[in-house]
């Protein structure tokens, strides 16, 4: 008994560490699950179709620092227009690498390709993680944290080699929603707008990597509709109105997607009108 009333002084500071070591633990279970295969990848090969896409394009902007106007590589003669298409994460994992070689010269771009979805994947679990433990307690977040590092179709989407954008896109999405969440509980007016600002530019990051992000920015879109009908109080817009303007018109901007989207029907066009050309030429003769 003498033994115990000793220890209990020490009980209070290993409670406190409790749910940072059982979260330190869960990224650890989810990292290495994720990377379990590495070894047995031959050097420079990856274990699906996309992720070679995305690595050429981001040895392209390692190199030309941005990728070329068309794509001369596909659809020939004509080539695909590069504007057409949302390569953000091509342009990730080049300066992610470059950024990387100032601390360990020895990185490879294939290396940081070929890890990127499992540390993206980790990223994303760790700031849902400390959202939700800080707003329901560290037991319900890592029950969340171990379904979601477990569970076999993040697992697929996620691993290293296999996956390319799935886990960039899931963890600019979680940033994007996590933050404005957050926005809503603090009550500093400069970190709200900090962490709203946050929110619309992980929704732009998104925006520039995947056509569908706009599943996140529905859950944000539901949750402002909800709180306009059961609130008696216009509360919030104003912020609202910002995190719309973070991402709206600087998409529009900086992506041709998002102000026409002709290019593949414009390539196809073409494509038939030269066919239909070739063709008439050919009766002729």
């Amino acid at each position: 008994m003498k033994y115990l009333e000793k220890l209990k002084p020490l009980w209070k500071p290993a409670r406190a560490l409790l749910p940072w070591a059982v979260l330190g633990i869960i990224l650890f279970v989810a990292f290495y699950i994720r990377i379990q295969g590495v070894p047995n990848i031959p050097e420079g090969q990856f274990t699906g179709n996309d992720p070679y896409l995305h690595y050429w394009q981001a040895q392209i902007v390692s190199e030309q620092g941005k990728l070329p106007a068309r794509d001369m590589r596909r659809w020939l003669p004509l080539g695909r227009d590069y504007g057409q298409s949302l390569n953000a994460y091509a342009y990730g994992v080049a300066y992610t690498h470059k950024a990387l070689t100032t601390v360990i010269p020895n990185v490879s771009l294939y290396q940081v390709a070929l890890f990127s979805p499992a540390v993206c994947f980790v990223f994303g679990l760790v700031v849902l993680c400390l959202f939700l433990y800080r707003t329901f307690g560290w037991l319900f977040s890592s029950v969340v944290g171990i379904f979601l590092a477990t569970l076999p179709g993040t697992i697929e989407r996620s691993a290293a080699s296999f996956s390319d954008r799935d886990s960039w896109c899931l963890m600019l999405g979680i940033f994007a929603v996590i933050t404005y969440l957050a926005s809503g509980q603090t009550q500093s007016s400069r970190r709200r707008l900090l962490l709203t600002l946050a929110s619309g530019f992980s929704v732009f990051l998104g925006g520039l990597s995947w056509e569908g992000f706009g599943v996140f920015v529905s859950v944000i879109l539901v949750m402002e509709l909800w709180r306009f009908l059961t609130s008696e109080k216009e509360e919030g817009l104003g912020l609202y109105a910002v995190w719309v303007c973070a991402f709206v018109p600087t998409l529009y901007l900086a992506s041709p997607a998002y102000r026409s989207g002709e290019g593949f029907t414009t390539h196809h066009r073409c494509q038939f009108r030269e066919n239909k050309c070739v063709f008439l030429l050919r009766k002729m003769l």
